[in-house]
């Protein structure tokens, strides 16, 4: 007989809902109409999401084109989608990366005439040879093509020919707000520059791009955030976004505070009432940021217990939160969850003074995940 009440574990949980993520592909789709091609941004492990999962996700959705950073990156999103789509690598071409690029069939990202000649020559001997992309910097001044260099990249006919490539690109700096004069300005400068080049498909757009119009939407949109539950705008409401994941960290000790009592490292907090407190299996290690602690009266973090969200109190540390459960209705058992992120990721995010992506990336892998 189990005298020692629930069975539970001591290692926090991801829940991702790959099913969000094939609904909020498809809104994407839906938005910018069936003549426009949606790829998907899948770098950084789909954003920490685990790409070769949400990969396969999306690719039952109807996704056929796909972005990594890196060629590594590249080689686990074709083992998880098969021969049947593109992996465009956004970093370009690198000297040790080749043997990747080609062993995967994975197509690099031209975004300078040192990256166009490493392609270039790489190809020479190589049978029916991957194609590529030709990344134009239009203003964010990152990676593409420079002002100076793609002048010269235009004038180059036997170069552009040898790179082979199918699709054409630059990217928005800022996009969030669809009144920064600054997005018009890099719409133009990107339709001037690739009229230059022999006609291709063309992509501007990434998902805050995608709610500036169909002038931003070209042949194709590159969505990231949008994709894994976050917003991109400055104006959320316009987005049809679906929460995707949540961190649970199990309750692993319920303690009383009197008035005065101090919690946590360098004792950020200090009771001033007595109080009921749960300590959770979950920390920085997992994903909660330190940026969430809570010092005094003002609380920058919170959790979701029973439905009702509570504070974080004291620092968080690299294994457990702390939360302030005084209010709630009922004492949670031990092993009961408390939730982070879920339908309050974005302001989880806001209160931790974090970028929503900043937020996903954080998430470690030693959480349990669980994919529905």
């Amino acid at each position: 007989m189990n005298n020692q009440g629930p069975i539970f574990s001591a290692r926090p949980v991801l829940r991702i809902d790959l099913g969000a993520i094939k609904d909020n592909y498809r809104a994407i789709k839906d938005k910018v109409g069936s003549k426009v091609q949606v790829a998907a941004s899948v770098k950084a492990d789909a954003y920490g999401l685990g790409a070769e999962r949400v990969s396969r996700a999306l690719y039952g959705a109807g996704c056929r084109v796909f972005f990594v950073a890196t060629a590594g990156e590249g080689k686990g999103v074709r083992t998880a989608v098969g021969d049947n789509a593109s992996i465009y690598v956004l970093n370009g071409p690198a000297p040790r990366d080749l043997s990747l690029i080609f062993g995967s069939d994975l197509k690099p990202v031209i975004n300078s005439l040192t990256q166009a000649r490493i392609w270039g020559d790489a190809i020479k001997s190589v049978n029916s040879p991957p194609f590529s992309a030709i990344h134009i910097d239009t203003g964010i001044n990152r990676l593409g093509f420079p002002a100076d260099e793609f002048e010269k990249f235009c004038k180059n006919k036997n170069l552009q020919e040898a790179l082979m490539f199918d699709h054409v690109m630059s990217h928005l700096a800022c996009a969030p707000d669809k009144d920064d004069p600054y997005n018009e300005v890099q719409l133009k400068a990107f339709q001037r520059s690739a009229a230059r080049l022999p006609l291709k498909p063309l992509s501007l757009a990434n998902t805050a791009g995608v709610y500036l119009g169909k002038s931003y939407h070209f042949n194709m949109v590159r969505p990231g955030i949008g994709l894994y539950g976050g917003c991109a705008t400055n104006t959320p409401k316009q987005e049809n976004v679906k929460p995707v994941v949540s961190l649970m960290a199990p309750v692993l000790q319920i303690r009383t505070l009197k008035a005065g009592d101090r919690v946590g490292y360098n004792s950020l907090f200090t009771a001033g009432k007595d109080m009921t407190i749960a300590v959770v299996g979950a920390g920085y290690a997992d994903g909660i940021p330190v940026s969430s602690s809570s010092e005094g009266e003002t609380f920058s973090g919170f959790a979701t217990v029973q439905s009702r969200r509570v504070p974080i109190i004291g620092r968080v540390s690299m294994d457990l939160t702390v939360l302030d459960i005084s209010e709630l209705n009922k004492v949670p058992r031990i092993g009961d969850w408390a939730e982070f992120l879920g339908s309050n990721f974005e302001k989880d995010a806001k209160d931790a003074s974090l970028l929503n992506y900043e937020r996903l990336i954080s998430l470690s892998t030693r959480a349990k995940r669980e994919y529905k």
